[in-house]
C-alpha cells in the first residue's frame, strides 16, 4: 500500500532553502552596487571603499547591500 507523500523531502527542502538564500544574496549585491553608483561624486569614505571591495567580493557585497 502507497502513501501519498506531502511536502519536501529533506534534500529538497535544503535545495529550495538554498536557491531563496542564493537569490536574497544576490538582490544584496545588487543593491550594494547601485548604491555605490549613488556614492560616486562624494567623498571618499571606508563605506565607499566598503562597497568598492564588496562588488568583488560578493559576501561582503551582499552584505551591505541591505545597510
Amino acid at each position: 500500500m502507497k502513501h501519498k507523500q506531502y511536502g519536501f523531502t529533506a534534500v529538497e527542502g535544503l535545495t529550495v532553502g538554498w536557491l531563496i538564500l542564493a537569490l536574497v544574496a544576490l538582490g544584496g549585491w545588487i543593491a550594494n552596487i547601485f548604491k555605490l553608483v549613488d556614492m560616486l561624486g562624494g567623498d571618499i569614505t571606508a563605506m565607499f571603499i566598503a562597497r568598492v571591495v564588496g562588488v568583488f567580493a560578493a559576501p561582503l557585497g551582499a552584505v551591505l547591500g541591505f545597510f
